[in-house]
């Protein structure tokens, strides 16, 4: 009991210098967002879009689960697991668009590697089934849900161009003369739009004023 009493106050200050963290971390991504330097090197060129979206969902997810009844290093690990399915879950959405592609191909090119991916993909986001208790959906959400699906849609009537490589997965029933900066707005787009998705079941309003009111 002793020792649970010692590490709990060592988690307490590592919980407080996280917001910091954060915080700076998200303003250090939206300023590099908005320079239009999209990849962060340092990190291994992960998107500034991505690196801010974690940095919030974590903060905001650490609170909503300690205030939820979970201990502080519990609450530590699922803020940490809670924004990595935010970003597992574009990537199984992105995978499957790609497998969608491969699959009405000629011949389908659907393998086994594409079936174990998935699978890896399904259980770093199976976190969200031990935390769904802690979390509201709204008409917000639904909302902010209805754009990313809106904007992934538009997103493959243009073929689903990416800015990596040239060609395209399906057949264009849009068409553009800027491939490579459309992908790019899209891509990053529906990838900030699928954050605040996230950040809104975390009811991020009622977080702020249960924190304001303890105060």
């Amino acid at each position: 009991m002793a020792l649970r009493s010692v590490f709990g106050r060592l988690v307490h200050p590592f919980v407080v210098v996280s917001y910091f963290a954060s915080l700076l971390t998200f303003l250090a991504a939206l300023v590099l967002t908005f320079q239009g330097r999209l990849w962060v090197g340092p990190l291994g060129d992960v998107s500034s879009v991505s690196v801010g979206s974690v940095a919030v969902i974590y903060a905001v997810g650490q609170y909503r689960f300690r205030a939820g009844g979970y201990s502080e290093v519990k609450s530590v690990v699922l803020g940490v697991l809670f924004a990595n399915v935010f970003l597992q879950c574009y990537e199984v959405v992105y995978g499957l668009t790609f497998g969608l592609s491969a699959a009405l191909g000629d011949p389908p090119t659907l393998t086994g590697t594409d079936a174990r991916t998935f699978i890896l993909w399904l259980i770093m986001i199976a976190p969200i089934v031990i935390v769904h208790e802690n979390l509201r959906l709204k008409r917000t959400g639904v909302a902010l849900f209805a754009l990313f699906a809106a904007i992934w849609s538009v997103w493959m009537l243009y073929g689903f161009p990416q800015y990596y490589y040239s060609g395209y997965a399906f057949q264009q029933f849009l068409t553009t003369s800027d491939p490579f900066h459309l992908s790019l707005w899209l891509n990053f787009g529906s990838k900030a739009v699928l954050a605040v998705f996230f950040f809104s079941l975390l009811e991020p309003l009622a977080a702020l004023k249960a924190a304001v009111g303890r105060r």
